[in-house]
Order: C-alpha cells, then structure tokens, then sequence
C-alpha cells in the first residue's frame, strides 16, 4: 500500500507543473528586435544573481555550484537567452534577500511575490507552484480548519512567503523558525512545536523514512507561486526574464519534475499505519483536484502592476528611497506607535555640505551617481527598522524609533558623520563631503509630525551656520 501512495505522490508532483505552463495566458509579446538587442547587451554585462543555498530539493548550493529544481529552470532561462548569469553566493535566504537590496546582484531566479518584496522587485509570470502541509506526530488528529493550532506552535523557515502569509492569516498561531524540514522535525521529536510547515516536494528528499513515521495533517489552502524576482531598476531584464519564462514547454516542465521526484525507500518487512496513509493519499488528491480549479484566478497580473504603481508614486526615482509623502505618512505612524508604547523616536535632517559644487564641477550625471552612493551609506549606517527618505535635491529625512534617549541619537549620528569621512570615488577621483545633521526628539521636541520637522530643520541650518559637518538637537519645547 505504501508503495502505491508513493507512486501516485510522484504522479501528482509530476502532473503539477505542466498544469502551471499549460495556464500561461497572453505571453508578453516584445518585438524580436528588441529582444535581441537587449539579449546582446546581457552578454556584454555581468548579470548575478541570488538564491536560497539551503532549500532542497529546490535550490542550494553544493561545492559552489548552485543545484536544484530552479538551477535547472535557469539553465533553461540562460539556454533561451544566449547568456550566462553568475551566482552570488550567500550562506542564508536572509543574506540574499539583504543583497538583493543592496544591488549586488541583479535577480533572484525563485521566489514569491509578497508586499515587502514589491519595495525593490519586480516579477515575471509564475512558472511553479509550491504546495506546503502540516506534519505532526502520528497521534495528531487530522485538521479541518487552521484555527484548531490557536495556541499552538508551528515550526517553520524564517523570512518566507508561507511563513508570512502565515502570520497575517493566522495570528493566533505561534511561530518558531526552523532553517530545514530536518531541523523542524528535530523540534517537532523534541515536542517544542505542534507541527511543522513544509513543502510537499522536500519532505521525502530531505526526511528519506523519517517521513513515514510522521502524519500530514493538513494541507495549507494556498499555494505559493514562484516567479522570478528582478530589481526594480532593470525594466529590460524583466522583460527578457518573462519572455523566457513564458517559453518554457510542457515537455521541459515534465522532465524538471521526472528528475527531482525521483526516489527509492526501501520497504521494511511489517507493514503499518496502512488507513493513515490511505487518507493522506485522499486528502492529497482532493486538495490537488480544488487548487486546480483556482489555478487560473491565482495567477492574474493585476496585483502585481498595482503594486508596482504604488511603489513607483511612493518611491524617489532616482535613489530608490521614501519621498517626503511618504516619508510623512511613515513619521505619523511612528509617532502612533510612541503614544501607544510610551516609547520615544529620533527625527533626523541630513543635508550634503557642498553638493552644488559638484554639480557644477562634474556636471548633473555625476551628481546623481553621486547621490546614491549617499543614499546607500545612510541605509547602511542605520538599523533594520529605521528609514530613509529623500525629500529633496540633497537633502534627507531619517526616522528613527525606539531611541531611548538623546545618547542613542547622538550614537547614530557620529556613526553617520564617520561613514562620510570616507571619501566618495568620483570619475576615479576621491571626493570627500561632509553632511550637516539637525535632530529633534518626540516628545521633547514636538509631539506632532509638523512640529519635529520644523526643530529638525532648524538645527539642521544651527550646524550648517556653527561650521557645517557636524550634528546639532533642537532646543527644548517651553
């Protein structure tokens, strides 16, 4: 019996891909000129990308080479454009998504389309669909609704779309993060967590018969489609990305799938638990049969040009920072989160000393190059939950919360003034600028949005008039 579950598991799994490809509507028609021309230009540039390096049978990396379900997607992708891309090696999904952002590569070849994610990309046309379970201990009872785990703790890999959409959906279920399917069952043995979450494709690479001695409980009502990710700064790689994608074949699909769910167990001599895996192979096929049926409504563009509006009216151009609208929507919402935790936040001014001589002197271009070095060193000179914002030609905006006291602020600010001792390399020349800091504090120095800009501001030009390069607070309110 168990044999039979398998094969039919291999069969589903197999059937799933070609039923994504077969779904692909209307194809992003871009005339051959065009593509050609912008394939000709990939091959004169060093495209990288990123990729999760611990995520079988998927993607990960094995004697620096990147191996997986999506690494044979992508030679597809660079077999149809005529190009090589490079691999950008990370030791974790987090650092990926960081290099990402920080534009040390250029795409990441698999991953699902989320909010935070729309901030810095843009997505191709799903080409796979990934089908994640619960799976608890085998006296666990079968679940008819997610909302039965309130209370309960789920293990899961941390900064994922499922893990996210999780969260949003379900709140009232804890989360423990797990790096690998082999880790959470490690927590689930342990009895620190109610069930894992993983995908059905991973279970019986990475857990071989451990997988048989554990029951699926409940299959998630939705699927994740994965596209590719390219930077929001590369409209002519998109294109030619889901030109790509849209090219790939039933056929192709189906040999992928034949390759990576392939496997043998080896059978013992007693056989068990045969009703626990009956109804697990009918809860697959009947789950299968409903995502089929949602297949199309689940793979609409419209959400995906919304969001990229969205992040094109809130985001600077050039910089790729919050603008000043929205930077103030973010300042009302820190302020919210002060009054409701008493807690306190910096408001910080940032203006470049001498910039307009740049300008004049190297011309506009290198301005603007140069202002986005600037924009990456104030990034990264703050923390994770802090923002930057560009408001004008040259000048910023830094919202800083939980600052417990002007000390911390001050902190911050040295650390600012010591990354632009460095010098910046324009037309391999060094050019050193220095930036003028004025800093209010909620509630000391306001406990409106309009109040902290206005102190800020002013101890801004108090830096500039005392001798420029240097951090001035406002004063007090009376």
């Amino acid at each position: 019996m168990r044999n039979q579950f398998l094969k039919l598991f291999v069969l589903l799994a197999g059937f799933a891909p070609v039923i994504a490809s077969a779904s692909h509507q209307d194809p992003l028609k871009q005339p051959l000129a065009d593509r050609e021309l912008w394939a000709a230009e990939l091959t004169s540039q060093n495209v990288s990308y990123c990729f999760n390096p611990a995520w079988r049978p998927y993607d990960y990396h094995e004697h620096e080479q990147h191996k997986g379900i999506f690494a044979d997607y992508l030679h597809l992708i660079e077999r149809y454009l005529g190009v090589t891309f490079h691999p950008y090696l990370t030791s974790s999904w987090s650092e990926s998504l960081t290099a990402l952002q920080l534009g040390h590569c250029d795409f990441i070849p698999a991953i699902s389309q989320t909010p935070e994610r729309e901030k810095y990309l843009s997505f191709t046309s799903p080409y796979y669909q990934i089908h994640n379970v619960l799976v608890a201990k085998a006296d666990k009872p079968m679940l008819t609704s997610l909302a039965e785990l309130t209370g309960q703790s789920i293990a899961g890999p941390k900064h994922t779309a499922v893990m996210v959409r999780l969260q949003e959906t379900h709140p009232e279920i804890q989360q423990v993060y797990a790096a690998t399917p082999l880790q959470a069952m490690q927590l689930l043995d342990t009895g620190e967590v109610y069930a894992f979450v993983a995908p059905l494709d991973s279970l019986i690479d990475e857990l071989k018969e451990d997988v048989f001695r554990k029951k699926i409980i409940a299959k998630l009502d939705f699927s994740l489609p994965i596209a590719v990710g390219v930077r929001l700064d590369k409209p002519e790689l998109l294109a030619l990305m889901n030109m790509a994608v849209q090219s790939i074949t039933p056929e192709e699909h189906s040999e992928i799938s034949r390759k990576w769910t392939q496997f043998t167990i080896t059978e013992p001599h007693h056989f068990t638990d045969i009703y626990r895996w009956s109804a697990v192979s009918v809860v697959i096929i009947l789950v299968l049969g409903y995502w089929i049926t949602r297949l199309r409504g689940e793979l609409k563009q419209r959400s995906q040009t919304e969001a990229r509006l969205r992040h094109m009216a809130n985001h600077d151009a050039l910089t790729n920072l919050p603008t000043l609208r929205y930077a103030q929507e973010k300042i009302d919402s820190a302020i919210l989160r002060c009054q409701r935790n008493n807690t306190n936040m910096a408001l910080m001014f940032v203006d470049l000393d001498g910039f307009k001589d740049v300008n004049d002197t190297f011309g506009h271009d290198a301005g603007d190059k140069l202002l986005k070095a600037v924009s990456i060193r104030l990034v990264n000179s703050l923390r994770d939950t802090d923002t930057v914002a560009r408001i004008g030609g040259d000048e910023f905006i830094l919202i800083l919360e939980n600052i417990a006291t002007t000390d911390t602020a001050t902190m911050l600010a040295d650390k600012i003034l010591a990354m632009f001792s460095r010098p910046f390399m324009l037309a391999e020349n060094p050019l050193h600028l220095g930036v003028s800091i004025g800093v209010s504090m909620y509630p000391s120095h306001g406990t409106t949005r309009e109040s902290l800009l206005k102190h800020a501001d002013q101890a801004m030009y108090c830096a500039k008039k005392n001798g420029k390069n240097q951090c001035q607070f406002a004063l007090a309110q009376q």
